[in-house]
């Protein structure tokens, strides 16, 4: 996760923001879907949402919940998790150039996305805390959340394409990083029991979950009135980016909860090991 998170920020970065292609296709794609007034202003107050209030009480919330499950470990994840993904985003928003090409209205840098990283960053950090068997459901509103979000900040022009696939990768770094946290975490607790087991089966679960929250976010925007901005090619090109942005989100979720399922089934052999050893 760390790898491919890395890798899709660098390309977004080298690829879409530092060619004169890159600028071109990204600004096309930006002018590619519309929706009517009454639905942008639900998606207005959808990322309305997003604050410093908003980001405390939900890491508040998760935090209080590891701690009544006994789960120190996943609290920390879960702060390192939204505090390094947002703490990077806003650097390298604040860092990165983007070369003026001629392209758009000039204006610098957006990459990443601010609210696409604190949304995302915040569901994942959900997905840590919560106990193994709300794991599902929780990926399914996660992804839908974080596309949701991407969408939400395209459509109302508010970032490009590539602003919000890098901030799923910064918070797919993070999210990995995270896991190594409470993997690390766990072995002082004296939870390790041998290697990490990832079941496909699982990870296939999860993602089929994250796969079907995306995708009944789209049908929700096609119902609200998505539509093409301006012509068929519109059409073609907003569906791409749009499928790209949740399938990306998809991925990152199904990732993170197939991580976790490692971890807790580590804890679990834990527990049978401690209680089928002789006492006395």
């Amino acid at each position: 996760m760390v790898a491919l998170g890395g890798l899709s920020v660098v390309a977004c970065v080298v690829l879409v923001v530092w060619t004169h292609l890159g600028q071109r296709a990204d600004e096309r794609s930006l002018w590619s879907v519309a929706v009517p007034s009454a639905t942008s202003r639900m998606l207005r107050a959808w990322l309305g949402l997003v604050s410093v209030e908003f980001i405390v009480i939900v890491l508040v919330v998760a935090v209080l919940l590891a701690f009544v499950r006994r789960r120190v470990s996943r609290a920390l994840a879960a702060l390192a998790l939204v505090a390094g993904a947002n703490v990077t985003t806003q650097i390298l928003k604040a860092g990165l150039p983007r070369p003026d090409m001629g392209v758009g209205a000039g204006l610098g840098n957006t990459l990443p996305s601010g609210h696409v990283t604190v949304v995302t960053s915040l569901v994942l950090a959900a997905l840590f805390v919560v106990p193994a068997s709300w794991r599902s459901v929780v990926a399914f509103l996660a992804a839908g959340a974080g596309t949701l979000t991407g969408a939400a900040a395209l459509i109302l022009r508010w970032h490009r394409p590539s602003d919000v696939i890098a901030a799923y990768g910064v918070c797919a770094i993070f999210a990995g990083l995270a896991l190594l946290l409470a993997e690390r975490s766990s072995r002082g607790d004296g939870a390790h029991t041998g290697p990490l087991r990832l079941g496909r089966p699982r990870l296939v679960g999860h993602a089929l979950a994250a796969l079907t929250g995306a995708a009944l976010t789209g049908v929700v925007l096609i119902a609200l009135g998505l539509v093409p901005h301006a012509d068929e090619p519109s059409a073609l090109l907003g569906g791409i980016v749009l499928s790209a942005m949740g399938v990306t989100c998809a991925g990152v979720v199904a990732f993170s909860a197939w991580g976790l399922d490692a971890l807790t089934g580590r804890a679990s052999r834990r527990s049978l090991v401690a209680s089928t050893r002789p006492r006395g």
